[in-house]
């Protein structure tokens, strides 16, 4: 029973840590945030700091991996045993409900991350996260594919950074729906309609 004590004060640590750095990195910037600045918006001192993480961009790496491997798990309960080519309309949708509702769950995280003063790659290793889980078990690197893959990923990276941005004015159904319509229709037919 006292190791479920420490467990939970862990974890209420790490969460304080996590949104004091975000917080901060929305105010000062990561680069002029200090240890001692996420020590004090935590209301812990360095040395807890340090039991938790390395330095700052171990605290950054963390946050970072942690949140791209909840998106990809999302995608991967949806298309764990499908042939990437037999995904329908259905799947495609449900499968962009979850990541979209996982952003949605930690859309402090991802609105600073990719604000002005967030991680400058973070949507590059977005991006990469999303080709690596596409293309697991596929070697067949052929030149269309890596170019088609490349236009797909960026623009569903593009997507994600717009409704990240403007979450408030753009509802998540409506980006799914607009989404799917890209995905399985003629993308010069759905510019027509502008």
């Amino acid at each position: 029973m006292g190791k479920d004590k420490v467990d939970l004060r862990v974890l209420k640590t790490r969460k304080a840590i996590k949104e004091a750095f975000l917080t901060l990195i929305q105010t000062k910037g990561y680069e002029r945030t200090t240890i001692q600045d996420i020590a004090n918006k935590a209301m812990i001192n360095r040395n807890t700091f340090y039991l938790h993480y390395v330095d700052k961009p171990d605290l950054m790496e963390n946050l970072c991996h942690e949140s791209i491997e909840e998106l990809t798990v999302c995608f991967n309960m949806e298309v764990k045993d499908q042939d990437i080519h037999a995904i329908d309309k259905e799947l495609f949708i449900s499968s962009l409900d979850k990541m979209f509702k996982a952003i949605e769950a930690n859309i402090f995280f991802f609105r600073t991350m990719l604000s002005q003063n967030g991680q400058s790659n973070f949507s590059i290793r977005l991006k990469e996260a999303l080709k690596d889980f596409i293309l697991s078990g596929n070697e067949d690197h052929n030149p269309k594919m890596k170019v088609g893959l490349e236009y797909i990923i960026s623009g569903l990276v593009g997507v994600i950074c717009m409704w990240i941005l403007d979450s408030e004015h753009l509802a998540v159904e409506e980006v799914i729906k607009h989404l799917s319509e890209i995905h399985f229709n003629n993308v010069l037919d759905l510019l027509k309609d502008i």
